[in-house]
């Protein structure tokens, strides 16, 4: 069977691989529900009045800002059209060392974000880039995990409803097969072949010794062949406490998704041992429904629930004073947001 013929059907028995629209079509039409009952068909640009954006558009410095430097990476706001010189001294300044990741400021479904080795790498991108970007030290703490926290503004206590383990992409060997025989034969890894082909071209053709393990993918993200596990069951009294500690003090913040990586879940829930990679606001998915255990119904109803979440809590900063969202800055918004996405991905 071909390459082509593989990936259709893994993608075609597996609704997580399916185009977006399919999971959010019932959104759409509990939206206009929402709308009427909030009075507001842009509510959702109010769930979280301290992050500016358009459900998608938020910026990741902006956003991260708001969180104690204890628990972010080192950071660098790289400006579009800032000379490799002054990069390398403002890493230098800020004692980030390689190897590091280099993501645009504002993303779109983990594109164009690289973990990068040298200075040679760096440079190469730094040439090509095309929006304003972040550089951020490589964390490499062994767990990558996505807690999703909500809290009403009239509460102090918040609640857990989505944790998302990632398994990142890798391959063992078995002491016959070839890097490229082994890819063909990972059912994620398949969908990642083109890119594999290129990122480890000398070893496309070699055989892999015996159990040998090799790490393809350190970007924890689902384009990039990540496995998402539905982590619920770790959800617990500590781990809601840690996060009402964080997100307390936070004026403005309500809803989103924290993607994280820590020494292990229990120093998590100890609040300890943990640095936040980035906060997704009103657009972060509560990403534990892509476990390929968890059934479409189930990822309809999950989604429908956290709008409906968002739309509450919307209701709740409009009836505690905060103004409803506009046609003209909604419009507004958008419209710079996809002016975005045709400069920052698009050829």
């Amino acid at each position: 069977m071909t390459l082509f013929k593989k990936s259709f059907f893994i993608k075609l028995s597996s609704w997580e691989y399916w185009p977006s629209w399919v999971l959010y079509v019932p959104i759409y039409v509990q939206h206009i529900w929402l709308t009427i009952k909030t009075k507001n068909p842009f509510f959702f640009l109010r769930t979280n009045p301290a992050i500016n954006g358009f459900i998608l558009s938020d910026s990741k410095y902006e956003t991260q800002s708001m969180i104690p430097n204890e628990y972010l990476p080192k950071t660098y706001f790289l400006k579009k059209g800032t000379s490799y010189k002054e990069v390398l001294l403002q890493l230098e300044k800020r004692n980030i060392a390689f190897p590091l990741i280099l993501k645009p400021d504002i993303g779109f479904r983990g594109l164009e974000v690289h973990k990068i080795n040298s200075t040679t790498e760096l440079e190469e991108k730094i040439t090509h880039l095309k929006v304003n970007s972040l550089i951020q030290e490589f964390i490499s703490y062994p767990l990558e995990i996505g807690v999703f926290y909500y809290r009403f503004p009239n509460k102090n206590k918040g609640e857990i409803p989505s944790v998302t383990l990632k398994e990142f992409l890798t391959l063992k060997g078995d002491g016959k097969s070839t890097f490229k025989e082994l890819v063909y034969a990972n059912p994620r890894a398949i969908l990642q072949a083109k890119r594999l082909k290129t990122t480890h071209k000398n070893l496309w053709y070699t055989i892999i010794p015996k159990d040998k393990e090799l790490f393809l993918e350190p970007i924890g993200n689902h384009n990039r062949g990540t496995k998402f596990i539905n982590g619920n069951a770790l959800i617990d009294q500590n781990l809601k406490e840690v996060f009402d500690n964080l997100c307390l003090p936070l004026n403005g913040f309500y809803f989103g998704r924290f993607d994280i990586k820590a020494k292990s879940i229990s120093e998590l829930k100890k609040g300890t041992n943990f640095k936040i990679l980035e906060i997704n606001g009103v657009g972060g998915e509560p990403t534990h429904i892509y476990d390929p255990n968890f059934k479409l119904t189930e990822a309809w109803k999950t989604n429908l629930f956290f709008w409906r979440t968002a739309a509450e809590i919307a209701t709740q900063n409009f009836n505690n004073g905060v103004s409803k969202p506009t046609f003209k800055e909604a419009y507004t918004k958008w419209s710079a947001y996809r002016k975005y996405i045709k400069t920052a991905f698009r050829a």
